[in-house]
């Protein structure tokens, strides 16, 4: 039903001027002042989850020191990359090691004797087959007939997929050409040579390049080394070596790599610097001096006790000791990861470089434990995942924060219904005054006029 407003036509009152401001200043109480709240909830909801990206971030930068296999990077040189080239991984250790390579890897060809003049032109007088095996599996058969083309076979072969390709190749010139299939299969190593089992084609396809191993020696070992791909990772502990031609010996050597070290670290510091700063912007008071008021406004991280004790947790994971280490250093700062005043750290690559260089085992132990002991990326690595993950620390102060909007959704709805009510009683209220004060005026009259006819 429509609200009727009279709007003081009786009392002169500015009945809609005066019920829009006692609305106003129960909306203010039961809706205003929960919404401003709402904004500050759903702020706090997104600087929480900027904060966990963050802590993600920390935690991926971490976990690349964590590890006592890889905690500390290493490079591999070879004093002959034309040779033989190598690259240094996960668990390779320093050293040096000779390497002598006799023969080199390589897969098998078949091609054809015989050439056609197009791609297009035919290559059987009838119905047949062409049939292949690679190594000791099963044979491979591609049907033909007088009308398949060369290239047409050569397409049949590559779409069987069974790890050989072929092609067709223009032995000869553009205005005198030779096309020849050509057939090789993927992989190198015996066990992927080629066997021609059926050629009804008129080409002559037959086998001209036999797959065979690389063989090579390794200083230590007397007895040659066979591999059947030019790419070996299961020579050297955590070194895969590319063996490019003949020769040697070839001196491979394993060495701590101190630069990329360095910059793992610094990545560390640079995701932990990164989180102390967002937190700091996000926690920032301020007082407005400009106004009588001075009014006071906060980050929505400000009195979030949760991101402080995290955050307190932290500085302890990376600052503490280590304890049940063997070597010398059980402190980040003995490395060259230093705390500073600000609450950030700093790396001092000189104070790193000069550790690895005089004790390369105690900073591996330090970062990545010993044994069941972890080391000090360990530790922080072992803190940051109880907060990230489900159920973790993190979740469970955002599930509360959504809880709290929850509440806050339904307390302003029912604010909203409150305030209607509010303002319809209000407008029925004024309404009834407006017809009261215009019955008692009309009554006035009628008496005012019914005294001056009898006077």
């Amino acid at each position: 039903m429509p609200t009727i407003s009279i709007g003081g036509l009786a009392t002169g009152l500015d009945t809609n001027s005066i019920v829009s401001q006692l609305v106003a200043l129960e909306r203010r109480r039961a809706v205003d002042l929960l919404q401003i709240d709402q904004l500050d909830q759903q702020a706090k909801q997104t600087a929480l989850a900027t904060f966990g990206t963050k802590l993600a971030d920390l935690l991926s930068a971490v976990d690349k020191l964590r590890d006592p296999s890889s905690a500390l990077a290493r490079k591999a040189t070879s004093s002959a990359e034309a040779t033989v080239s190598a690259t240094a991984g996960s668990g390779a250790l320093v050293g040096t090691t000779q390497i002598t390579v006799s023969q080199l890897a390589r897969n098998a060809i078949a091609a054809s004797a015989t050439g056609v003049a197009s791609e297009t032109s035919t290559v059987a007088a009838g119905a047949g087959s062409f049939s292949f095996r690679i190594g000791t599996g099963d044979v491979q058969t591609v049907a033909i007939d007088a009308t398949t083309t060369i290239e047409q076979l050569a397409t049949a072969i590559s779409d069987l997929g069974v790890g050989a390709n072929a092609t067709v190749v223009n032995l000869g010139t553009s205005s005198v050409p030779d096309y020849r299939l050509r057939l090789a299969t993927r992989e190198t190593g015996t066990s992927n040579d080629l066997t021609i089992v059926a050629d009804d084609t008129t080409l002559g396809v037959s086998v001209t390049q036999a797959a065979q191993n690389a063989t090579f020696t390794v200083s230590g070992f007397a007895t040659p080394l066979s591999r059947e791909s030019n790419v070996v990772n299961d020579v050297i502990s955590g070194v895969t070596l590319t063996l490019n031609a003949l020769g040697g010996p070839v001196n491979i050597g394993v060495t701590t790599d101190t630069s990329k070290v360095t910059q793992d670290v610094q990545a560390v510091v640079d995701a932990y610097n990164a989180l102390v700063a967002f937190v700091d912007d996000q926690s920032e008071v301020t007082q407005d001096t400009t106004s009588a008021d001075g009014d006071i406004s906060a980050g929505p991280l400000a009195f979030d006790t949760t991101v402080r004790s995290i955050m307190d947790g932290l500085r302890t994971a990376v600052s503490a000791a280590v304890e049940g280490l063997s070597g010398d250093y059980s402190l980040l700062a003995e490395a060259g990861l230093e705390s500073t005043r600000d609450g950030t750290l700093k790396l001092d690559a000189a104070k790193l470089a000069a550790a690895l260089a005089s004790d390369e085992a105690s900073v591996s132990e330090l970062f990545g434990g010993l044994g069941a002991t972890g080391g000090a990326f360990d530790r922080i690595h072992d803190y940051l995942g109880g907060l990230t993950s489900a159920g973790g620390l993190l979740e469970l102060r955002n599930k509360s924060i959504t809880d709290t909007l929850a509440t806050l959704d339904e307390r302003i709805a029912a604010g909203e219904r409150s305030v209607a009510a509010f303002e319809q009683t209000l407008r029925d209220q004024f309404t009834r005054l407006e017809v009261l004060v215009s019955q008692l005026q009309s009554q006035g009259s009628f008496l005012a006029s019914a005294l001056g006819r009898t006077a």
